[in-house]
């Protein structure tokens, strides 16, 4: 199997496992009972995204393709950032203006402390995926 199939099918296997668990979380209300769950689900989010940065920058299209690893990492954590706050914004208007769940002037407290966390965990997930992926193309090349 090409590296191009390889990535597609991480990125097929990571949303695939994203969106098993946020239906079986949204049914059964784990979102509620199990304060931890968004924190796995945010770090799967940024490995997709980052996963998704590699396949683009790197193995699609090569663009990136000279960039040393560390810089490499540190570009495709911006792009994994970038993504994360759109999500952010879509999360807040979901919350207050579709699903009514507080008033757009009027959060409870830790609203501020979840998106930071949901970022930090995004941005952490995506940085280890990235960085894998560089390592291990990086180490057939040379080996």
């Amino acid at each position: 199997m090409n590296m191009r199939n390889t990535i597609a099918s991480i990125l097929l296997t990571i949303v695939a496992a994203i969106v098993a668990v946020h239906y079986l979380a949204t049914w059964y209300g784990w979102y509620y009972s199990v304060w931890w769950l968004d924190i796995p689900l945010h770090a799967m989010g940024g490995a997709f995204i980052g996963v998704l940065f590699f396949y683009l920058f790197r193995a699609r299209h090569n663009i990136l393709g000279n960039v040393h690893t560390v810089p490499f990492v540190i570009l495709g954590v911006g792009f994994v950032a970038t993504i994360g706050i759109v999500w952010e914004f879509y999360e807040f208007w979901t919350d207050v203006w579709l699903l009514h769940k507080y008033a757009a002037d009027n959060f409870p407290g830790w609203v501020h402390g979840d998106t930071l966390l949901d970022l930090l965990n995004d941005m952490l997930g995506g940085a280890v995926a990235i960085a894998a992926l560089q390592l291990f193309v990086r180490s057939r090349r040379n080996g």
